[in-house]
């Protein structure tokens, strides 16, 4: 047989073949993998496939496209941005301003940051601050710290004192005598004298003092700590008549637990707390400063000038508190200037008892009674 004969017959076996796939077989053919013969998919075993191969009817199937399935994007929460801290711009403080100097750690700093912005628009009052970040009480320069104190108030006239410190006092105390452990008795009284030593040294020129207390912190231990030794200091500071400003509920949450978010000074929930759980962002420090500020309003008044909202014009209006030097359990008027003068009602009532004679005719005028 020739070559051209073989061929021939192989050609036409080709083209039977590729009519009965298309015929009737073609359906089922089509639903299961092959080549691909005059447009139709040849799928699953065929006898011809090497003769398709070899003459070049087989073609290459189209790859289809590998859809991979793509992770869902998460949503990106937009970021909450809180208030920084505003350039503050302070109006010119008039000569005779009263001072409030803010003594104690890195909190006292943040505290003064918040004043300053309270009083910014407040002529009479001006704040200075004797911070010093890494201070406290249970270190070396707590003795330090009432000489640097009393130094600035003497040769100052400083209106009232606002002392915040603490935050670095979770610690022993070392004395000469050894190591008194911290929250031990021995650790108590030693620190109690120290804040002790912090009033006296304002007292000693009648400086008023405001002891703010420490803030809750982050953790549970350190809150426990933080908040012993608030106990102590205002234990000594009630002791010596001082003013205690207790903050540490407002920054609490509604289940008595830390929170880093309140309401701020204008009753909007803010972060007022910083990352380390200790200070305060910017509208924490304004909240701090507004409680601050409370407590000072009852020793400079309210207007910064030494009276009280709507009465500063009012003659009937008498402050029985000393609020210009003397301590606030002081009463007003207690010099040797106001003593009586010996034979005038004045004397008669206050120094010998003797009640006074009602008007004549008024109903306690007893001279007629026989």
């Amino acid at each position: 047989m020739s070559v051209m004969r073989l061929v021939t017959m192989m050609l036409l076996v080709v083209l039977l073949a590729a009519g009965g796939i298309a015929g009737s077989n073609g359906d089922v053919l089509a639903q299961s993998k092959g080549p691909v013969v005059g447009g139709k998919t040849v799928r699953g075993f065929h006898p011809l496939k090497p003769l398709f191969r070899l003459f070049g009817l087989e073609r290459e199937r189209p790859r289809r496209p590998v859809l991979r399935e793509q992770p869902p994007q998460q949503r990106l929460r937009p970021r909450r941005t809180e208030p920084v801290r505003p350039v503050i711009v302070e109006v010119p403080k008039e000569q005779d301003a009263r001072t409030v100097l803010v003594m104690g750690d890195a909190l006292a700093g943040e505290l003064a940051e918040g004043l300053v912005a309270t009083y910014a628009e407040t002529p009479s009052v001006r704040v200075d601050k004797l911070v010093i970040k890494r201070a406290g009480l249970a270190g070396e320069g707590a003795d330090a710290l009432a000489d640097r104190l009393r130094a600035v108030v003497q040769g100052r006239e400083i209106a009232v004192v606002v002392v915040l410190i603490g935050s670095l006092d979770r610690r022993d105390i070392e004395t000469a005598n050894g190591v008194a452990a911290f929250r031990t008795a021995a650790w108590d009284a030693l620190y109690a004298r120290r804040v002790d030593k912090l009033l006296r040294a304002a007292r000693d020129r009648r400086t008023p003092m405001v002891w703010i207390g420490l803030p809750p912190p982050k953790g549970q231990a350190k809150r426990a700590d933080f908040g012993h030794i608030n106990d102590v200091a205002k234990a000594s500071v009630d002791a010596a008549n001082g003013i205690y400003a207790d903050i540490w509920d407002v920054f609490l949450d509604e289940n008595g637990g830390f929170t880093s978010f309140g309401p701020d000074v204008a009753g909007k929930r803010r972060r007022l707390r910083s990352a380390d759980g200790v200070g305060f962002t910017w509208p924490g420090k304004q909240k701090v400063a507004f409680f601050a500020e409370k407590e000072i309003a009852r020793i400079l008044g309210s207007s910064g000038a030494f009276a009280f909202d709507g009465v500063e014009d009012d003659p009937n209006f008498i402050v029985l508190t000393g609020r210009t030097t003397a301590p606030e359990t002081d009463l007003a008027g207690g010099d040797e200037g106001n003593a009586p003068v010996v034979d005038t009602p004045q004397y008669q009532l206050i120094v010998q008892g003797v009640p006074l004679s009602g008007p004549a005719g008024r109903v306690d005028d007893f001279r007629m009674v026989p």
